[in-house]
């Protein structure tokens, strides 16, 4: 009896020591590390660091931003997302940037006025330095009375405050987005087609197509390029006698039946689609027919699959990931505390058991 009394305090005790200490890593986690880290990692987005080109589909919501790494480690960020997911949206900025050791925001460009795309600017600018940003042709309410250049006026207290945060910005350049060259080398190039016409009754149409490419790997951003966008980038470019080569398209406008028409994407040819939605009336089933129906190898969306991210080796190879793996780790110390606590509670019945059988 007395061999069995110790062999059970024996057990016992190391059952104990095995079950503090599983609590205790898992209040680590849960305490002490970010849940997004380990989200981030557990999706394999760590493998994306250091490749020669990254681009990132940040997942927030019913809105969009992008957030490009390019070979020379310049950074830049396409439109930030709604003030409703500005937190999520930084969150992920700063995974990306520490993940690749960087701390700037070189370039930033915001396509237009509406909130989703606006929203997470002033947040940006608080928290990181930006050299460079490309805003719409599109004037605030604080900046000009409506009788004043000719441009368009879009007078809300977002976009007020988003155009007063970006003059505010120390040692940044401000320029409207024109048809341009952002950069150029290292097998990289950026370019932005801009909207033709200074004045639109729609701010969608302001969108400019911002065109990534790498080791022959290509990216075109649409923003919330409208039909008549669309038309207007087909026609320059057929005049010109160019053709437009796009591997990964962002899809316009959330995946809204007014754009992504069968026409643009006979031009465009994308082999994978990429949609930025949160909402349950995007995307429409007449765009995801349309992008099928044109070849489209895969589609993507936020909503779905989370973030999405790519990244393209200097040899033009390429690793897409998305974070559609989800760990609850309230739910798995939750279970991890109901199962240990029924194995304690086991083994002080047996210990009662084996003292009253003693």
């Amino acid at each position: 009896m007395k061999n069995t009394r110790k062999l059970y305090g024996k057990y016992k005790g190391k059952v104990t020591n095995v079950f503090v200490t599983i609590l205790f890593v898992a209040l680590f986690l849960l305490v002490f590390i970010n849940a997004y880290n380990i989200q981030f990692f557990a999706n394999g987005f760590t493998k994306l660091a250091g490749k020669g080109l990254q681009v990132y589909f940040l997942d927030v919501g019913q809105a969009n931003a992008t957030l490009i790494i390019l070979p020379t480690g310049r950074t830049m960020i396409v439109d930030t997302g709604s003030e409703d997911s500005s937190d999520d949206f930084m969150v992920s900025v700063e995974k990306i940037l520490s993940s690749n050791g960087l701390e700037v925001i070189d370039i930033l460009v915001l396509t237009h006025s509406d909130e989703d795309h606006i929203g997470g600017a002033v947040k940006l600018l608080e928290e990181y330095q930006v050299h460079n940003i490309y805003r719409p042709k599109v004037l605030s309410a604080s900046e000009t009375d409506e009788s004043g250049t000719g441009y368009y006026v879009v007078d809300t207290n977002i976009y007020d405050e988003v155009i007063s945060a970006v003059w505010e910005e120390p040692n940044c350049e401000v320029e409207f987005i024109e048809d341009m060259v952002f950069f150029e080398g290292d097998d990289c190039k950026i370019e932005i087609f801009s909207c033709e016409e200074d004045f639109y009754s729609d701010t969608n149409s302001y969108s400019p197509f911002v065109y990534i490419t790498y080791a022959e790997k290509s990216f075109l951003l649409t923003g919330d390029a409208s039909e008549a966008r669309e038309e207007e980038l087909v026609s320059s470019l057929e005049s010109e006698g160019r053709d437009l080569k796009v591997d990964f398209l962002l899809v316009s406008h959330h995946g809204s039946r007014s754009s992504t028409t069968s026409d643009f994407l006979a031009f465009v040819k994308p082999r994978y689609a990429i949609i930025s939605a949160g909402d349950s009336l995007h995307p429409t089933q007449d765009v995801l027919d349309r992008l099928e129906e044109s070849g489209v190898s895969e589609i993507y969306c936020t909503k779905t699959d989370g973030m999405i991210g790519v990244g393209v080796e200097s040899s033009g190879v390429f690793v897409l990931k998305t974070m559609d793996t989800f760990i609850d780790l309230p739910l798995i110390f939750c279970i991890i505390f109901v199962v240990g606590m029924a194995w304690y509670d086991y083994l002080t019945k047996k210990r009662r058991a084996v003292s009253n059988f003693r």
